[in-house]
């Protein structure tokens, strides 16, 4: 379709990164009928050398010259062509959500090619459950549901559970320049059996785990169980709240209360930070029960989010 009157679809300038975060946090803050910050930092993402805004993202201008929708395809997955697409709360209903998603179909055609067993690689898409709109539309486009993803978040303020840990494991915290690639090699063993999972070059985990701008490592915390790393948790601070982006348990330490423990000590860190409420993204169907033990340690599920998927033949 063709853009509204008097916008323009094209795509985004090197030094717009800030304009198009803004898309991004005021539709989070007008989803959640709260101040939110979104989780992903388009600064932080332009920096993958396998990010290519010039190639890959589209942004739409308003008659005024601002920024007023964006849509992005990520080539990272090696099996699926993962897309998602922001319209600014003061320019909704006018169709530019569809713009968006024309353009990620017209390039995830270009980006055809197999998946490495030889099939069609297959589109998905992000929604949140109670987004109808956004949900209708993909619909009328093939799109269905294949998974769930929650949000789940717990008050810092007032009592926080005590950490126990098991025995013969010890928490201390992330100790930058040492514990690097140990954590990456953690990481990368602990979740290469869930969805969407994709190996990642170290660099390219730094850059997301490490050397993001608002990674907390102050707050992160590794469990070790002699000088084998058991698990970790890695936080993410922000003015309102916390992200806890990452959090694993080794297999040879699940079901030990290890993810138990380092979830309890993760919060009372955030507390002693200043934060009130921390949160986390999982997958409803975690291979491990990851929604279980966050339930347990007194978390609960703010928001839910749906993965459409358009198959490719």
């Amino acid at each position: 379709m063709l853009p509204p009157s008097g916008y323009i679809l094209r795509r985004p300038g090197a030094g717009e990164a800030a304009a198009i975060q803004a898309i991004l946090d005021a539709s989070e803050t007008a989803d959640t009928g709260e101040r939110r910050r979104h989780d992903a930092d388009v600064a932080n993402e332009w920096r993958n050398p396998r990010c290519r805004p010039d190639e890959d993202w589209w942004v739409a201008v308003a008659p005024g010259g601002e920024l007023a929708a964006v849509g992005w395809v990520w080539r990272q997955t090696a099996v699926e062509i993962t897309a998602d697409h922001y319209v600014h709360p003061a320019h909704r209903g006018l169709g530019l959500g569809e713009l968006m998603l024309d353009a990620i179909e017209a390039r995830a055609a270009e980006m055809s090619s197999p998946t490495p067993n030889g099939a069609p690689r297959s589109l998905l898409v992000w929604s949140e459950d109670s987004d109808v709109v956004r949900r209708a539309s993909l619909e009328r486009r093939g799109f269905a549901a294949i998974r769930q993803y929650f949000e789940m978040a717990i008050g810092l303020e007032g009592d926080l559970e005590m950490p126990v840990w098991p025995a013969g494991i010890v928490a201390r915290g992330f100790r930058p320049g040492t514990d690097d690639e140990a954590v990456y090699r953690a990481d990368q063993e602990a979740f290469a059996e869930h969805h969407l999972y994709e190996p990642r070059p170290y660099e390219e985990w730094r850059l997301f785990h490490v050397d993001a701008p608002d990674v907390d490592l102050s707050s992160s915390w590794l469990a070790w169980d002699g000088d084998q790393l058991a698990g970790f948790a890695l936080q993410f601070a922000g003015d309102e709240g916390a992200i806890i982006g990452d959090l694993a348990v080794r297999k040879a330490w699940r079901g030990r209360g290890v993810g138990h423990a380092l979830l309890l000590t993760a919060f009372r860190s955030l507390r002693d930070r200043g934060q009130v409420v921390a949160r986390l993204y999982v997958d409803a169907l975690n291979v491990t029960n990851a929604v279980r033990v966050y339930e347990a340690a007194g978390m609960h599920v703010s928001r839910r989010f749906d993965v459409l998927e358009k198959p490719r033949v």
